[in-house]
């Protein structure tokens, strides 16, 4: 396994419950995480500061998620101030085919993305945003937020009526925690990209873990397709 990326399987597609309520920090906190944020824009004028889910827990149990309702500029700055907040999102792990000859959607991060630029992962991928009415995301939800992302990253009108949720994916150094939800499909899709990425490729398993040169493939989806691998997905 990958130092600091745990993979969690989950039995389907949980319910996320968000919590409410401002993460407690300090004025002086609060005044370094606004400078620090400043800086970042002014380097990438398209980032952002909507809001976002910060993970929390799982209870395997009951299949529930708990999340907090969050900014993404504190978790953006978290290597200034460290408020605790897990980025909360969800990636989709595209295939077409069968057996050891199923073809995965690769895409090669840009270079001017937060985490993780020029390398590999699966895609699409993003926060899940907190939800506009009530205090829960269904699954339906969840694969809206996934069809979102498509559109918005690859220009890609994703068809998720067969996807099923594999894996609560955690990387603690980065912060941030990733349901990837397998999704099948009948061919490979024609996909654009944009800023956020350079290339895109299908792969199989074998192939995406073969890749051993350094800043390859991202942490998280190194450590997916071993899993997968391994657990014979």
């Amino acid at each position: 396994m990958t130092r600091g990326v745990r993979v969690e399987p989950v039995a389907g597609m949980p319910r996320v419950r968000v919590e409410r309520g401002a993460i407690p920090r300090t004025d002086a906190q609060e005044a370094a995480i606004a400078a620090a944020w400043d800086a970042m824009c002014a380097r990438n004028p398209r980032y952002f500061n909507g809001r976002i889910l910060s993970f929390e827990s799982y209870d395997a149990a009951a299949g529930i998620a708990v999340a907090r309702d969050a900014a993404y500029r504190d978790h953006a700055c978290r290597g200034v101030v460290d408020l605790g907040i897990a980025c909360f999102g969800s990636t989709g792990v595209l295939c077409v085919g069968d057996g050891a000859a199923r073809r995965f959607f690769v895409a090669r991060r840009g270079e001017s993305v937060h985490e993780y630029p020029g390398q590999w992962e699966f895609g699409p991928c993003g926060g899940i945003d907190p939800p506009a009415d009530g205090d829960e995301l269904g699954a339906e939800a969840l694969l809206a937020e996934l069809r979102r992302e498509a559109m918005e990253e690859l220009g890609l009108d994703l068809d998720t009526r067969g996807a099923r949720a594999l894996a609560l994916v955690h990387d603690d150094p980065v912060g941030s925690t990733d349901l990837m939800v397998l999704v099948p499909l009948g061919r490979e899709p024609a996909a654009e990209g944009n800023w956020e990425y350079s290339q895109t490729r299908w792969a199989t398993l074998g192939e995406i873990l073969a890749w051993e040169g350094p800043g390859e493939v991202i942490p998280t989806t190194r450590a997916l397709a071993s899993w997968m691998a391994g657990a014979g997905v």
